[in-house]
C-alpha cells in the first residue's frame, strides 16, 4: 500500500485529447492539446534495481506519476506535465482496494509528436 502526505501532491497534470485545428494566420493544420481535467500529482522514482529491469523494454524512458484514484483517467489521453512536454500514457496502475484513500501509478512516455 502506498503512504503518501497531501504536501507530496505539490505538482498539477493536465489530463486531456488532441484536437486537430487549422492556424488562423495561415491556414496550415495543427494540432492543439484540449485539457478535459487538472490533477494534483507526486513525482514517484524507481530504484536502481528497477531501472536495470526495464532496459531494454518499452518502459525504458518513461516516468511515474501519482495520483488520487480516478476512473476518468484512459491511455487514451495525453498527459501535461509543468513543464509544459506532452507525455502519452504507457500504463494505468489503479489501486481498486477498499481503502478510503487509494492512488493510481500513472506511467508516461514523452511524445515529440506534439509541439
Amino acid at each position: 500500500m502506498l503512504k503518501y502526505k497531501p504536501s507530496d501532491f505539490n505538482k498539477k497534470a493536465q489530463f486531456g485529447t488532441i484536437k486537430s485545428g487549422y492556424n488562423p494566420r495561415n491556414g496550415n493544420p495543427i494540432k492543439q492539446f484540449v485539457a478535459e481535467m487538472k490533477l494534483k500529482y507526486a513525482p514517484r522514482t524507481r530504484t536502481m534495481s528497477q531501472q536495470y529491469t526495464i532496459a531494454g523494454t518499452k518502459f525504458e524512458d518513461t516516468i511515474l506519476i501519482v495520483v488520487r484514484h480516478n476512473k476518468a483517467i484512459n491511455k487514451k489521453q495525453i498527459v501535461m506535465l509543468q513543464d509544459k512536454a506532452y507525455y502519452d500514457i504507457v500504463g494505468i496502475s489503479p489501486d481498486d482496494s477498499n481503502n478510503i484513500i487509494t492512488y493510481d501509478i500513472v506511467t508516461l512516455k514523452l511524445n515529440t509528436s506534439i509541439k
